[in-house]
């Protein structure tokens, strides 16, 4: 069948000696459209893509990896002119294939002429920097630089026809007039109330009331009977005149409230998966906590409660294209860890746990085209670099509408119900009542073990369940493609791409990461309180000029599970530069930001504890202090009658004299020529051995001075 093709995709033709970038691809796959990247030509090119494949088993085309850089921290004018031309381009972009049609990209810049005023000539401009550009917003930004990624198997589109057939009752019959009276009588009576009965019971009050009649067996006594099968309607077509002719709101507001009406408005309409295109389209991602107690795996005596699962999954052929497993509560650092695991190589990520897989078991490292939230995390603002950088659109369910969700909802019900329900340390229903045991004692499992499960029941899951329920469409049915996840994705690979796209790994990640400022200060780049450096921040003199001109702000990337490295955005190069922690901030590295946070507050809180005991400490200092100026003003009080003159003109001679009798005091003999110059006096105080020494030796130093005269002795 021939190797994938991938939008997005950079091959290199050797031939040529140029570069070329895959921007459309068919729905099946037969032919392709690509623009040059090095020459000045501004329009696509068709190429069938047997030519494309012949070209790449023979070696011609080689796939072709470069590096990328990020664009600077943008300024209010650069984002406005970059939206300006985002709006004025969108529609034309978003028509594919017809804007790579001359006459369809004619039509399209020929009213966007009439809008703006802008020159049809001038607008080919524009098309190709975002072709060239890698099909993003970010590429109308000036003097944006956009860079390749790594080539691997797309899939493609193709929406779900119809809905599963379901066999005819034994009731049917032609309707008329006083069939839909009986079922609006119905459903006033039985359905819109807050008993919430169901719409099987109220068909069965229905027919009940409409449609029986009173028998009398030979007692007289009465019986009823449905009427014949051919005369009662099926319970089919009182739920299709139902669908017809309900009202969303009232039906919720009579049968749940208000507050319930988003979510159930919608429970029986539609599907969450119709009109998706293929493989990509779009991926639903949200969170859910296992029903599961674990244990630590540091100290397995601990247990460290239930664990938050993140998975991600394709709304095409429902195949699980990432997760993650961890103790992060649902937020964006979980979400995070989960849409990078669905564009990283699952070979690699499985080895981590001690699972050999092959590639084709888990072939899932793409970015979509759409990503389908729930309000929580993909509605912060962390969410905005997916959409800027890789080109990626967010939605998010409104509130109380799960149903919208309905895939991934169903993959965690499954989850909850198969796989943990076997495990130690499960919660059961009976753990809440009273006298019922404490599940959380059995829990054995620590995190990574419970990973290593959840990821084989993905792999079981993607490649051997059969989904009994799964509507396919006519080209399925046709291609007679099994309903199991895996052989959906490969069967859309090939047969309908164009939605997949592939970034490199770093690239991933730092779109990923939450982006904040930070300060450039003559000590380091200031951020969260600690300090940072760079090699290149060093050489720049980065630091040197924030201290003579004056600290200045700069956007940075973090991953807040380790404050040890932060992502500096150079704004001349346009490159992230890795910053480290300074030495003195060395023992923060490896630390989680809630940690360094914790340490920080706790030494806040150790400063203020400690103020009032350093405020009472300065009032006694000064008291003391006070006391010994008032001591000295008394002793000098005799003194002040004598003149001034008299008092300055001897402050030399007085120094002098001063240091005499201080160094007498302080000298180290001064106590052992004190005696020696008393013989007679008898010692009152005990002398430390070494001074006895000095003593003697200073005696007989003065004996033998008084023998042979002062001098004799070298």
């Amino acid at each position: 069948m021939g190797k994938a093709i991938c939008i997005n995709q950079i091959f290199y033709d050797q031939e040529e000696e140029e570069q070329y970038r895959i921007l459309w691809i068919s729905p099946k796959a037969e032919f392709v459209y690509w623009i040059r990247l090095k020459s000045s030509s501004r329009i696509p090119k068709k190429v069938e893509t047997a030519i494309l494949t012949s070209y790449l088993e023979g070696g011609r085309l080689i796939e072709y990896e470069e590096s990328f850089s990020y664009p600077k921290e943008l300024t209010s004018q650069e984002k406005e002119q970059r939206d300006r031309i985002w709006k004025m381009m969108e529609k034309a972009l978003l028509d594919e294939p017809g804007i790579y049609d001359r006459r369809g990209r004619r039509s399209h810049l020929e009213r966007i002429e009439k809008e703006t005023g802008i020159k049809k000539q001038n607008l080919y401009a524009y098309l190709a920097r975002y072709w060239k550009g890698g099909k993003t917003p970010n590429a109308f930004i000036p003097e944006y630089k956009k860079r390749g990624a790594r080539g691997r198997q797309r899939v493609g589109t193709e929406k779900r026809l119809g809905r599963p057939s379901h066999a005819e009752s034994a009731f049917g019959k032609v309707l008329d007039e006083n069939d839909f009276h009986n079922f609006e009588k119905a459903i006033k009576k039985y359905y819109l109330t807050r008993k919430e009965l169901s719409f099987q019971a109220t068909y069965e009050k229905m027919l009940s009331d409409s449609y029986s009649v009173a028998v009398k067996d030979n007692g007289d006594a009465e019986h009823w009977h449905l009427l014949p099968p051919g005369e009662a309607p099926s319970i089919r077509q009182f739920r299709y005149w139902y669908q017809k002719n309900r009202n969303l709101r009232t039906e919720i507001q009579k049968r749940k409230g208000d507050a319930k009406y988003e979510l159930s408005s919608r429970s029986v309409l539609g599907k969450s998966d119709y009109g998706q295109m293929g493989p990509g389209s779009k991926y639903q991602i949200d969170a859910t906590v296992g029903d599961i107690y674990l244990v630590s795996q540091f100290d397995r005596a601990n247990i460290i409660g239930r664990p938050v699962m993140y998975f991600v999954i394709d709304v095409f052929s429902r195949m699980v294209t990432g997760m993650y497993i961890g103790l992060e509560g649902p937020s964006w650092v979980g979400a995070m860890m989960a849409i990078a695991n669905a564009a990283s190589d699952k070979v690699a990520y499985c080895r981590e746990y001690g699972i050999s897989i092959a590639a084709e078991e888990w072939p899932c490292y793409h970015i979509p085209a759409v990503i389908l939230g729930d309000r929580g995390e993909m509605e912060s603002k962390n969410a905005d670099n997916l959409v800027s950088m890789l080109g990626v659109r967010i939605e998010n369910a409104p509130p109380y509408r799960a149903d919208l969700k309905g895939i991934i909802e169903q993959h965690f019900r499954t989850i909850n119900s198969n796989a943990t329900v076997f495990l130690p340390g499960r919660v059961k229903p009976d753990m809440a009542e009273r006298g019922g045991k404490d599940y959380r004692l059995d829990a054995k499992l620590d995190i990574r073990q419970f990973t290593t499960i959840i990821i084989k029941c993905v792999l079981y899951y993607n490649n051997s369940h059969y989904m009994e329920s799964f509507e396919k469409s006519s080209r399925m049915m046709e291609a007679g493609v099994e309903s199991v996840p895996l052989k959906l994705w490969n069967w859309g690979c090939h047969c309908c791409p164009g939605s997949l796209r592939v970034f490199p790994e770093e690239k991933v990640k730092l779109a990923l990461m939450p982006t904040e400022n930070a300060n450039v200060t003559g000590k380091g780049v200031r951020f969260k309180g600690l300090y940072y450096s760079s090699q290149e921040m060093v050489d720049g003199l980065w630091f040197e000029k924030a201290r003579s001109k004056g600290s200045y702000r700069l956007k940075v990337s973090y991953d807040p599970r380790d404050m040890g490295k932060i992502y500096a955005w150079d704004q001349e190069n346009e490159i992230p530069l890795p910053c480290y922690l300074l030495d003195w901030e060395k023992k923060y590295t490896g630390k989680q930001l809630g940690e360094v946070q914790y340490e920080q507050e706790k030494e806040k809180r150790e400063k203020k504890r400690h103020q009032a005991q350093e405020t009472e400490a300065k009032i006694n200092l000064g008291r003391e202090i006070d006391s010994i100026i008032k001591d000295a003003e008394k002793l000098s009080s005799t003194q002040e009658n004598r003149p001034k003159s008299e008092r300055i003109a001897g402050i030399r001679g007085n120094r002098k004299e001063e240091r005499e009798q201080i160094r007498k005091q302080e000298a180290f003999t001064a106590e052992v020529e004190s005696a020696a110059e008393q013989p007679g006096r008898e010692e009152t105080e005990e002398i430390s051995p070494a001074m006895q020494m000095i003593r003697r030796k200073m005696e007989e130093k003065i004996k033998d001075e008084s023998l042979y005269g002062k001098g004799s002795l070298s």
